[in-house]
Parts: C-alpha cells; sequence; structure tokens
C-alpha cells in the first residue's frame, strides 16, 4: 500500500499538468510523433525562475524544450497580482487570476511547465529585503525548495541578478531565494516535513543567471557562456524566435504582443553555483539511460526511430508496446516514471485514438445532476480494444474492440451533491494573508492551478497491454461564430449573491439604499433571507422570503442608516432557510460569484464571501457632473457615483466643445493617453474646455519601453516620468499648505494619507513648468524626496491637474482621504 501511494505521489509530481482543461482532447501529427519518439532519449531537465508572470525568456524556454528536449519548467514566484491591466478593470486577485491563464497559454506554446510559489505579487518594491519581509522569507524558500525537489531539475537558471541590476525588490528577491534554494533543497535538515510528501533532497549541478541587455542595462560579455536558441526546426516550421514571440503574445493583459524575431539570437550566463559549463549547458549531467543504468533502452528507442513511418505512425504501436514493457522491468526512479507516461502517451498517439468526455452542462450545480458523453474514435488500423470506462461511482467494463475510424459514444448522467466542493482556485480557498497565501495543503503548493473537477478514466488494451488515459470532463458547445468550444466544467453553488456596489459610501447623507441580487442555478422552494449590519448600523427592509425557479435573479432592496462618522460595516447574508426543488437543505453561508471573460483565456469563476461595506467618510462634495474618460480600466467611476457625482463616460466622439460644458470636470482614467491614440487628436478641445472654466484632471501614465506619452497633455509642459513611491506608509509633506486643493471643500492633512494600500504614487511628473503648483512631496526610504505626485495649473479660467497617486487603488478601497482629496480636485472650479 506504501508503494502505490509513493508512486501516486510520485506521478502527481512529475505530470502537474497532465489533465489539462478547456482545450480540445490532444491530437498529434507526425512530426509531433517524431519529435517526442527522439525525446525517449533525453533524460535531463531544467528551471528557469524569476518573479512575475512575463518575466519569463520565452525564447530560451521554447529552446530548451523543444530543440534540446529537457524536460523544462518556469516557476514564477507571484502571479503578477500587483501588475496593471491594459485590458480591463481588474486588479489583485482577479488580475492574478487572469495572468495565470496568460502564463498556461504561453507555455502550452513553448513547451514548459508551469509552477508558482504562494508569494502575493503587491506591486512594485525597491528591495529584496522589503519583498522577503512582506512575503516571509522562509515560506517562500520553502515553495522554492519544494518545486526543485519535485521537478529534480540539472540546471537551475534565474532572469535575474541578487542585485540592484534587477530593478525590482521582487526580481532581485527571486534571485536570492532561487540561489538559496539550490543549495537547500539538497539538505536534508531544511523543511524535512517535506519528505512525507515523496521528495527527497535533491542536489542540481548548477544554477546560472540568464544575463540581458534591457534598454540601457547590458549584463551580458563576450566571456560568458553562450548559446545560439534562434536556431530553425524543420519539424515545427518555426524557428524558437518565432514560437518565443507567440508565446510571449500571450500576456495580453499587459501589452505584451511582440513580432515574430528570426536569425541568430544568443543568450548569455555567469555561473552563481555549482560547476561552470564550458562546452554544453548540461556539461557533467549524464542525460542519457546511462544515469539509470538502462542503455539497453536507448538503443530499442533508436531502433523504433529508425524504422518511423510518418505515412503511418500506427505502424510503431507495437515497438512502443515493447519498450514500454522493457521500463517497466526497471528500478523505480524519477526518470522510469516519466519515461513510461511519455511512451503510453506516444503510443496512443500512434494509434490515432481520439477519446474525450464532455457535458452539456455549463456548469456542475450542487445537488443538480450532469450528463456526460464518452465519445471515442481510433482514426488509423492500430488494434485497441475499449476496457473499461470510470468516472466517479460509475465503472463500466466495455470490452469493445474499436473499428477503424468508427464513432463509439454514450451518455450517463450523474448526481452533484448538495456539499460538493465549489470549483474555487486553491490559492484563494482561504483570506489572503498580508504578503502570500495560505494554502496548508503541501500538494497542491506549486501547481498552477485546480486539477479538473470531473476526471474520466479510460482503460484501452493495445497489444495486450492495458493503459489507463485520463480526460478532464470538460463542458463543449458550438458557437455559430467560433464552432467547437471546449470549456472548464466548474463545480459551483446552487444559489449566490451580489449587492450592486462592493462598496457603499455614506458621505453627507445619513442613509444609503443597496441592493442585493440573488441569482440561482437550479429551482429552489424556498429562499429565506435577511441583510444584517454591525451594532452601530441600522439596516430598514432586506427580507427575502419566496420560491425561486431555475436561472433567475431577484432583487431586494434595503436602507442602511446611523453609524457615528469615520465607522465602517461589513453588511452579510443571514439564512433562515433555503431549500431546492428535492428538499435539500442549503446551509453554507451564501458566496458572491465573480465572473472574468476574455477571448484569449478559458472563462474563470471565482468566489466570496458575500458582502459588502458600508463606510461613513467626511467628505464634503462641490458640483455634479463629471465626464470619464476610460483608459486601460479602472474603478474610479463606480466611487464617483458613490460619492454622488453622475457619471458619464466619454469616448471620442463625444469629446465636442458642446459636449463638454455641462461637466465640472473632466478626468482622464488610468493609462487612457496610453491605450487611446485619439486622444491627443482632442486636445485643443480638452484646453477650450479648460480655458472657458473647466477642470481636467489627468490620473497616470506609464513611461517605459511598452507606451509612453507621445505628445504633450497639458497646457505647458511637463514630463512623465518613472518615478513611484511604493511605501504606502511613506511620509507624505505638504508644502503649500494654503493651496485651495488642500483645503476646499475639504482640509487635507497628513491624517488624510493614513491607511492607503499598496503604494502612494506611480509615473510622477517631473521637470514641470514653472507655472505649475506642486503641493505634495514625498518619496520612499533612502531615497531624494519627490514632488511630482500631484502638479496642478489655472489656465484661462479652469483648471488642469496631473497625478500620480494611485486613486485607481484608494477609491475602491474605501480609503477616506482619497476621497476627499479627489473631491478636492473635481472641486477646482467652484472656488471662484
Amino acid at each position: 500500500m506504501k508503494q502505490s501511494l509513493r508512486l501516486v505521489l510520485l506521478l502527481l509530481f512529475i505530470f502537474p499538468f497532465s489533465i489539462i482543461h478547456a482545450q480540445t482532447p490532444p491530437t498529434y501529427n507526425s512530426a509531433d510523433i517524431y519529435l517526442q519518439l527522439k525525446k525517449l532519449n533525453v533524460l535531463g531537465s531544467v528551471l528557469y525562475i524569476a518573479a512575475h508572470p512575463d518575466d519569463e525568456n520565452t525564447r530560451l524556454l521554447a529552446y530548451l524544450s523543444k530543440e534540446k528536449q529537457y524536460r523544462t519548467g518556469y516557476m514564477s514566484l507571484t502571479r503578477g497580482d500587483g501588475g496593471q491591466n491594459l485590458i480591463g478593470d481588474e486588479q489583485g486577485i482577479e488580475l492574478g487570476l487572469i495572468r495565470t491563464q496568460e502564463l498556461l497559454a504561453a507555455r502550452r506554446i513553448d513547451g514548459a511547465e508551469q509552477f508558482f510559489s504562494r508569494a502575493y505579487d503587491f506591486g512594485f518594491c525597491k528591495t529584496a529585503k522589503e519583498a522577503m519581509e512582506t512575503w516571509g522569507h522562509d515560506k517562500i524558500l520553502s515553495d522554492v525548495v519544494w518545486v526543485i525537489r519535485k521537478f529534480q531539475p540539472d540546471v537551475i537558471i534565474t532572469r535575474f541578478p541578487g542585485d540592484e541590476r534587477a530593478g525590482h525588490g521582487h526580481h532581485q528577491a527571486s534571485s536570492l531565494l532561487a540561489n538559496e534554494a539550490f543549495k537547500a533543497a539538497a539538505d536534508p535538515n531544511m523543511f524535512p516535513e517535506q519528505f512525507k510528501y515523496g521528495v527527497h533532497p535533491w542536489q542540481a549541478k548548477r544554477i546560472l543567471w540568464n544575463t540581458f541587455n534591457f534598454g540601457s542595462v547590458n549584463t551580458t560579455d563576450s566571456t560568458q557562456f553562450k548559446i545560439d536558441v534562434g536556431v530553425y526546426n524543420s519539424l515545427i516550421g518555426k524557428s524558437y524566435g518565432e514560437i518565443a514571440s507567440e508565446s510571449r503574445s500571450q500576456h495580453k493583459s499587459q501589452g505584451f504582443g511582440v513580432p515574430r524575431q528570426r536569425g541568430q539570437a544568443f543568450e548569455y550566463f555567469l555561473t552563481t553555483g555549482g560547476d561552470a559549463p564550458k562546452n554544453d549547458l548540461m556539461d557533467g549531467v549524464d542525460n542519457t539511460w546511462d544515469r539509470i543504468k538502462a542503455s539497453t533502452v536507448h538503443d530499442k528507442i533508436n531502433g523504433i526511430i529508425s524504422q518511423y513511418n510518418f505515412e503511418y505512425p500506427e505502424y510503431s504501436t507495437a515497438p512502443l508496446v515493447d519498450l514500454y514493457k522493457s521500463i517497466q522491468q526497471l528500478p523505480d526512479s524519477y526518470w522510469k516514471t516519466k519515461k513510461l507516461a511519455e511512451v503510453q502517451q506516444l503510443i496512443i498517439a500512434c494509434t490515432g485514438l481520439f477519446a474525450e468526455a464532455a457535458s452539456s452542462n455549463e456548469h456542475a450545480v450542487q445537488g443538480d445532476s450532469i450528463h456526460v458523453q464518452f465519445f471515442f474514435n481510433k482514426r488509423n488500423n492500430a488494434n485497441v480494444n475499449l476496457k473499461e470506462v470510470q468516472l466517479l461511482s460509475y465503472d463500466s467494463t466495455v470490452g469493445k474492440v474499436l473499428g477503424n475510424n468508427q464513432n463509439l459514444s454514450f451518455t450517463k448522467a450523474f448526481t452533484v451533491p448538495v456539499d460538493a466542493k465549489i470549483s474555487q482556485p486553491y490559492w484563494l480557498e482561504k483570506p489572503l494573508q498580508s504578503g502570500s497565501f495560505d494554502v496548508s495543503d503541501q500538494t497542491l503548493i506549486g501547481k498552477a492551478q485546480n486539477d479538473a473537477a470531473y476526471i474520466a478514466r479510460f482503460i484501452f488494451t493495445i497489444n495486450g497491454v492495458d493503459f489507463s488515459v485520463d480526460r478532464a470532463v470538460q463542458y463543449k458547445f458550438t458557437d455559430p461564430v467560433k464552432g467547437e468550444v471546449y470549456q472548464p466544467l466548474l463545480i459551483v453553488p446552487a444559489i449566490t449573491g451580489k449587492f450592486d456596489q462592493p462598496l457603499y459610501v455614506l458621505d453627507g447623507a445619513k442613509q444609503k439604499q443597496v441592493a442585493l441580487d440573488l441569482k440561482t442555478k437550479k429551482t429552489f422552494n424556498k429562499v429565506d433571507v435577511k441583510l444584517s449590519a454591525g451594532d452601530q448600523w441600522t439596516v430598514t427592509g432586506g427580507t427575502f422570503n419566496k420560491a425561486l425557479q431555475k436561472n433567475t435573479t431577484e432583487e431586494t432592496n434595503a436602507v442602511v442608516s446611523k453609524g457615528t462618522a469615520g465607522s465602517i460595516t461589513n453588511l452579510s447574508v443571514a439564512i433562515n432557510n433555503i431549500t431546492d426543488d428535492q428538499n435539500n437543505s442549503y446551509t453554507q453561508p451564501l458566496q458572491e460569484e465573480h465572473s472574468i471573460v476574455y477571448e484569449h483565456i478559458p472563462p474563470i469563476l471565482y468566489y466570496k464571501p458575500l458582502t459588502a461595506k458600508v463606510e461613513k467618510i467626511d467628505v464634503v462634495v462641490e458640483g455634479k457632473n463629471i465626464g470619464y474618460i476610460i483608459g486601460a480600466g479602472d474603478k474610479v467611476p463606480q466611487a464617483l457615483q458613490q460619492m454622488g457625482y453622475n457619471v458619464t463616460l466619454l469616448n471620442e466622439a463625444t469629446i465636442t466643445d458642446d459636449n463638454l460644458k455641462k461637466f465640472d470636470a473632466v478626468i482622464a482614467g488610468v493609462r487612457a493617453y496610453n491605450t487611446q491614440d485619439w486622444l491627443y487628436s482632442k486636445y485643443d478641445v480638452l484646453m477650450r474646455y479648460i480655458q472657458n472654466g473647466g477642470n481636467y484632471i489627468v490620473q497616470y501614465n506609464t513611461s517605459n519601453f511598452i507606451s509612453s506619452v507621445s505628445n504633450k497633455i497639458g497646457p505647458y509642459p511637463f514630463t512623465v516620468s518613472r518615478t513611484r513611491v511604493t511605501d504606502e506608509n511613506a511620509e507624505v509633506k505638504i508644502l503649500q499648505p494654503n493651496s485651495t486643493v488642500l483645503n476646499y471643500p475639504n482640509k487635507i492633512t497628513q491624517a488624510d494619507f493614513n491607511n492607503w494600500i499598496q503604494e502612494r504614487s506611480i509615473y510622477q511628473a517631473e521637470q514641470p513648468d514653472s507655472h505649475y503648483k506642486t503641493p505634495l512631496a514625498m518619496h520612499d526610504a533612502n531615497e531624494p524626496e519627490s514632488n511630482g505626485s500631484l502638479i496642478l495649473t489655472k489656465y484661462g479660467k479652469g483648471n488642469f491637474v496631473y497625478t500620480g497617486l494611485v486613486f485607481f487603488r484608494e477609491l475602491p478601497a474605501g480609503v477616506p482621504g482619497a476621497y476627499r482629496l479627489m473631491a478636492n480636485l473635481i472641486a477646482l472650479p467652484q472656488n471662484k
């Protein structure tokens, strides 16, 4: 029994992505099969380590995976939660969910595997010390050691150096942790609690820094070990530069689409631990079958390769089955397990076998049922017998020889238990800790995503040997535009709720109306719930008691009132009785379902406890009508509406002289000038708006290699810099205490900068013209003071403002001082 458990754990470690969801079941052409045959003779692995999605060198990963045919992995310490979002308004964990899927899409192209630690991307930081203190040094070191021990790389490569040349505290920390883990993974006294899960100490041969030439920083030189990774693969029909460009272009939320690259491309390396390579990356590593004393296997594989028929891959089925049986006789080892799985995949590929388990149900709803169709087609002359089909409690002996290119299908219904565990991303099952995700299950750490909710197992007999083939059960449908589409089949709650706002702000008002939507995915005989709030608050209404039909949304309203100034409460929903049409009772707290949908990634669902924050903020508002120019996407308009403003979204057609007259202020969303090229053509219109008494507020725009401000945006010149203040608690100096923007209609003091989140200011103004006032100054530790977080000037009868202050983070978080300062910026024209 212990041996079986050990084998299961080893399989889980070696093949973390063997069950891939939201994809067409895998099929392979003759060139794919030939390349995989050659890979059978390569027993080597490389692990690349960096800090974020998009830090990885996709060209090197593609070369190592597809040209050298090493088992190749990328470990990103974070999921990129703290980055900016070019395609929508998702921030924080939502952005991390998007970037996780973008990384997986990139790996499907370049052939590497994907791993993560529990570190949360809390935004830009300037030192490794801050990063490791925030994450928890030992916790993340343990994660890196764990991945090394289970992946067993021969060579480890870091993207960044362990010093300030890394350009980011997270980057620097990723290098320091990787180099520390290089030694710690081999030390049996380090994290010994991991050994009960099947891993053991592992010493990689070497660890290298993949030096770089980024912009003005060139860390490469001619004395370093180098590899030309730009070579062309005729079987794939692409060079690795072309493959890498496709892979990198999956990082769409970061605007990282790049052109295909061709020609020589050298990568350079410095050794930071272990023996330095002289002629080959794997110098001193035996990556042949000799490493497990099985040289005869090498000869058998060469024989199969030499006899491979591109027109009839099925001719290789019998010798591959014989090879499989030979490898089975070897002593247990990491590489035995790995190569058995590779040979099995090749056998299935050579038979032309298509096997899937697909559901017509979009979701597996708690307490409901799903229908799963099992479909098989053996598309060539190989001899394949479908012996058995297993899914949940269903275990059916089929015993049917599959005919050549003949379809076989049948459908079964399965009940989803009322208490079935919902498909919550595993790292979000518990609340986020200060700097890392709370994941206590050791076997989940490092995984890119959850396993599929349901996995069907098919047992095929091929040439007298049984092979188990697992397929994720997926939702399959036909889209009139896209054609056949596969999506993950997720287990979801039968009933969820959602408040119309995540945050309700009471400014001058004493009460606020709130709305709660209840959404069903099955029929309920009774739904009896009631809204409640904290002791200092009163909820009037909010009682719901009725039957609900399947796939309906019902709203209930309430008024929340009272509460002392500055107080905060959370609205919650108490369950009195929820019973479905089969008399199943639902007692678990209601969840709020969040959906993220983009064309380039599978649909994402995740859940939060059903709650909303109500905050009473002492803020005076002047003016009423706001025009808002959407940039890369943010949630500032919703916050402005909570303050009582009427917000109108503006586009190219609606920014006209006549239309702008009705607005007390026009606000440009984050990165508006980076993402809306037409906005530059509206310069004259916006300047006339200011001259005639309007107020134009521009939030931050980036200045980097991806996107920069190319023309002037204010009435007088200034430069958008890369200066940022990343310490959210950095001291803010008030340089001009009598400035109207700090006094009307709200008196701004240093207390208004308490409780900010993630950072203070980014992409600040530099070299402002003398017309601009700079009322605030701030800086990170050990850096010079900067007064570019807020600049403003009178122009004609109106005002222009540029600010790097991160209102897009602070307003949705309900930070009172951010509301008060934004109200003052909007009120500038009112202060005659």
